[in-house]
């Protein structure tokens, strides 16, 4: 059995099948009509995903492009499309358990049409859990707090034991900075860049983004945004804090000492810094050495658990039939 952590966030999907190497891309799903031309002999295609997705939604008119969640809300046929292309990108033929995760506050129904569905679509088995616990158990943390800040939303849980005390799901993600950013990027540089650009711009020293308006190059570095960022990341960071204060509120100190942040916003510059500042009072902050792919490699290590339960289980029960099956035999 081959197991799998798959992490299908808002902007980007990680999924693993070994525990140590990651596949990342981008979460779009693109819709559209047929290419003029194709130049490589392929068969004409309606869904393009991830990377291909990415190229078609910023050069081609009248496509529909899909994201996996959208405020918080589960976008059923992209989710579906982007585990197909992660099973392909991994080569996975063999049958596979599957660990992954949905924001804190989706609904039972959500839940459960995921998991049929997914397993329709795949032939697999499926171990659906909160985000913020692939992280957790990642960092071998069965009791504490998780702050996942993905793109379109922050998730908050509290587990003791591993077990789901409370959690919410807020509206308030990675993307409210890049808002403010690609308006600030516009208005100064007359150029618009995507939230992949975004992502590279801020987290990677030499990444320049690189457009052609009124016949020049424009491109724009980390250096020339870097203040308009730390304003907004001040405030943005300050939002969340608010929210998470306001669930932390009453618990034992207990389940406070092991305080976990992760998701892409945790790689942002400074946002590691001022949390640390905002909970130095609570306690100390751990972010995993790679909060991007902590949830897909926390899944994985799950995936392995709960299937060697689950195999387990059943060969007892196969025991227990076969014991029974000679018994009557010898009656």
């Amino acid at each position: 059995m081959k197991h799998i952590g798959l992490d299908i966030g808002t902007n980007y999907t990680k999924a693993t099948s070994d525990g140590n190497t990651v596949i990342t891309f981008p979460s779009l799903v693109v819709y559209g009509e047929e290419k003029e031309w194709s130049l490589k002999g392929e068969a004409e295609r309606e869904v393009y995903v991830g990377e291909e997705a990415s190229h078609m939604a910023q050069s081609m008119e009248n496509v529909e492009v899909l994201r996996p969640l959208h405020e918080g809300r589960l976008m059923h046929s992209s989710y579906i499309e982007l585990a197909k292309h992660a099973f392909h990108l991994l080569s996975v033929n063999d049958r596979k358990f599957v660990a992954t995760g949905l924001p804190v506050k989706s609904s039972k129904k959500e839940r459960a049409e995921l998991v049929e569905e997914l397993k329709n679509a795949l032939g697999c088995d499926i171990l659906l859990l909160p985000q913020p616990v692939g992280s957790m158990a990642y960092m071998d943390v069965s009791t504490g707090v998780c702050i996942d800040i993905g793109f379109g939303t922050t998730d908050v849980i509290v587990l003791a034991d591993m077990e789901y005390l409370k959690g919410d799901t807020l509206l308030v993600g990675v993307d409210k900075i890049y808002e403010n950013m690609e308006m600030t990027v516009r208005n100064r540089f007359g150029i618009t860049i995507t939230p992949e650009e975004m992502t590279k711009l801020l987290s990677q020293e030499d990444f320049r983004v690189g457009k052609v308006r009124g016949g020049k190059k424009i491109a724009v570095s980390k250096e020339d945004v870097i203040e308009e960022y730390s304003q907004f990341m001040k405030s943005w960071v300050e939002r969340i804090v608010n929210r998470v204060n306001m669930l932390l509120e009453g618990l034992s100190i207990s389940l406070v000492e092991n305080i976990i942040l992760t998701g892409g916003g945790a790689r942002l510059p400074g946002v590691e810094e001022e949390f640390r500042d905002h909970f130095r009072d609570i306690g100390d902050i751990s972010v995993p050495d790679d909060p991007v792919t902590a949830n897909a490699r926390g899944f994985y290590k799950l995936a392995k658990l709960y299937a060697g339960e689950e195999s387990t289980s059943e060969q007892e029960q196969k025991q227990e039939n076969e014991g029974k099956k000679k018994g009557r035999k010898k009656k």
